[in-house]
Order: C-alpha cells, then sequence, then structure tokens
C-alpha cells in the first residue's frame, strides 16, 4: 500500500477520535465465542460457526516479528495498516462484494469492510492492542434500488483501536471521516458477517441469471439473527428469505419484530405493506406503506406500491402523487409508466383486479 495511502487513511482515524461516541463492549477470544455461538441453539450448527477474526498462526507471528521493536500503540497500528495492504507482507486488496472471515481474506488476498476489518483486529488483539468492530453507517452508507425492488443500505462496518491518546478508526474503505459510529459487541459482528453473506449469495445468483437459494439464504439471516436477537436488519431479511419460499405469515412476523426493534428503517414496513396488498387488506397496507414512504421517500418500489394500495383504495389524487415520485427516482421502474398513463388519462381505478407488475419486497442489509 503507498506510504500515501496510509497516511490518508491514518489521518482519517486520528480525525476519529475527536467526535465518535459509543461505549465499549464485550470482546470474546475465538474459542470463547465459538462456545458462546454454539450455545445459541441449532440456528447456528458446530459446523457452521465462523469467528471473522479468527486468524491463523502464522499471519499473527508475522505481526509479532513486525511490532516487535515498537511499544506505543499508534505506531503498531500504522505499522499494521502499511502491512495488510504491502504486497510483501499481507498484500491484501479491498473488495466490496466479498463478505470474508479473516482467515479466508488472507487466503484470497481480498475483502470487504467486514473481512478487512476481521483481518486488522485478529492481528491487532493477538499484539495486545484494544480493538473492537464500528459499525458507521448511520453517516457513511450507500443505498441502492434495483430493478426488482430490491432496497440495499450498504453499511460501513469497520476497526476501532483503543490507544492511551483516544480511539482511532480505521477507513479501510476511504469512504470518509466517522464522526459519529455504534461500537459493536464481537456477537453483532458475527450477525453482520452471517447477514451480508446471506445476501451476498442471493445478489451472485441474480447477477448470474439464476434461481436464488432462498433455503440457504434462510440459513444464513436465521444465524444472523440466533448471535444477535436484536439485530433488526437481519429478520427483515430473514422475512424476505421465508417470504420467497411461500410462508408469508410467518414472514410478516419477522417484518413486524424488525420494524419493532428498529423504527428508523423503512425495509420491514415495505415488506410487510406489499404482503398485506397482495393479501387485499389495503388499510393495513397503507399504513405500512405510508410509514416507509416517510422514512424512505426515495425508495422506488415503496412510492410504487403505495401507488397501487391508493388506487385500490379509490385516492387516485394520491396515487397519481405516489407514482410521479416513482418516476423521477426510476424513470424506468417496472410497471410505473403505463399505470401513470392509466391515471393521467382518466381511466378507471384498479379496483380489486390483479397486483400490477413491478410491485414486490425490498431488503435492507447492513
Amino acid at each position: 500500500m503507498p506510504r500515501a495511502i496510509v497516511a490518508a487513511t491514518m489521518a482519517a482515524l486520528a480525525l476519529c477520535s475527536l467526535g465518535c461516541a459509543g461505549t465499549l463492549r464485550q470482546v470474546y477470544t475465538p474459542a470463547e465465542l465459538k462456545q458462546e455461538l454454539a450455545s445459541r441453539g441449532p440456528a447456528i450448527p458446530a459446523a457452521d460457526v465462523v469467528v471473522p477474526f479468527e486468524l491463523p498462526p502464522e499471519a499473527l507471528e508475522t505481526a509479532h516479528r513486525l511490532v516487535r521493536n515498537t511499544r506505543a500503540a499508534e505506531p503498531r497500528v500504522e505499522i499494521l495498516v502499511q502491512a495488510l495492504f504491502d504486497p510483501a507482507i499481507y498484500g491484501l486488496r479491498y473488495d466490496a462484494r466479498a463478505t470474508t472471515s479473516g482467515a479466508e481474506t488472507l487466503r484470497s488476498g481480498r475483502g470487504n469492510c467486514v473481512g478487512l476489518a476481521s483481518v486488522f483486529i485478529g492481528l491487532a488483539r493477538s499484539i495486545g492492542l484494544d480493538a473492537r468492530y464500528i459499525d458507521a453507517s448511520g453517516v457513511v452508507h450507500e443505498t441502492r434500488y434495483s430493478d426488482d425492488g430490491n432496497t440495499v443500505n450498504f453499511g460501513h462496518v469497520t476497526a476501532m483501536v483503543t490507544t492511551g491518546s483516544g480511539r482511532m478508526g480505521l477507513d479501510i474503505a476511504r469512504l470518509g471521516i466517522f464522526r459519529r459510529y455504534d461500537v459493536l459487541d464481537d456477537l453483532e459482528a458475527v450477525a453482520h458477517f452471517y447477514n451480508n453473506r446471506g445476501y451476498e449469495q442471493v445478489d451472485r445468483a441474480r447477477e448470474q441469471g439464476e434461481a436464488p437459494d432462498w433455503v440457504e439464504a434462510e440459513r444464513q439471516f436465521r444465524m444472523a439473527v440466533a448471535a444477535k436477537p436484536t439485530f433488526a436488519r437481519g429478520w427483515n431479511n430473514l422475512g424476505i428469505s421465508v417470504a420467497r419460499q411461500g410462508r408469508s405469515d410467518e414472514a410478516a412476523t419477522h417484518y413486524r419484530k424488525a420494524a419493532a426493534l428498529d423504527p428508523l428503517i423503512a425495509a420491514p414496513h415495505a415488506n410487510l405493506g406489499s404482503i398485506l396488498l397482495q393479501a387485499g387488506d389495503l388499510p393495513a397496507a397503507l399504513e405500512e406503506l405510508n410509514a416507509a414512504a416517510s422514512l424512505d421517500p426515495r425508495g422506488a418500489h415503496i412510492q410504487y406500491n403505495l401507488a397501487v394500495a391508493r388506487l385500490r383504495s379509490g385516492d387516485r389524487a394520491g396515487a397519481l402523487e405516489a407514482m410521479r415520485r416513482t418516476l423521477s427516482v426510476h424513470a424506468s421502474y417496472p410497471g410505473a409508466q403505463a399505470i401513470m398513463e392509466r391515471l393521467t388519462a382518466g381511466s378507471p381505478g384498479a379496483g380489486g383486479g390483479p397486483l400490477p407488475r413491478g410491485a414486490r419486497e425490498g431488503a435492507e442489509l447492513n
């Protein structure tokens, strides 16, 4: 990694220590974390337990050798950051699409924020540094809306080290200074790991034109919520995976749980609204879709479904407003233009007819 890039990363770390919030929470050794996860029942079979920051002995030995002549925490952090991306040492590179454990990241030479942070945390803890996972998704994130109605919030999970002079945050993806973040305990980090893996295997299948393996996705999402039962996004994504297998009532239960755990995310309201709309429960669907639209005004699939629900309820003016918002965000959203033409031409409402194409679920992952 060029010295200039390391310097820029370290500058972001130092600045982060001035304004970050969050209390330090529990950390585990790999053996302790495996035992804790195994105690959580059949949702996480022992063979599937992954400790993201567990690294092979040779990688830890390299870290000890690199810092053996350095005692201060800040220089040790800089040495590790330099080594992570140095082709002659660990030789890693950033890949936004690869949620890997630390060990997998070292083997493949690439990983996303979670993968690279896991390598750093494993190395840092092995040399005596107080390294934790942090979630900066609240201020550093990207949102995508896809044609099939998915809403994906790519959160930013990275690492921090507490030193004698403050907290230093690792900005591996070069996304900016973290003025606010949440400190994750190791169980939360494991939940993010399984959650991301579940989404990525679905996303890869779609990109390749294949049917997603929703059974496998469900397995990953169940492990995420078993690791952290208060993980709202995991419950939302579990709802999507079971809905795609035809278990709508179960999906609705998971969406309601996600919405109760985190009132600020739109996806569970949008997904529940979609199920209720397809079931013909217009008052409940409108309530959920209005809540989703308030939380996420730029969700094209939310506005589209809201337009359909309003149209079926006889609110043509409200349907027209929502459909205009749909097209302002996504000009080619499937089915939207046809309904807009019906609305502007003054044709009859949808009444109790079939749900127009394009009304689909959303997913919000971090």
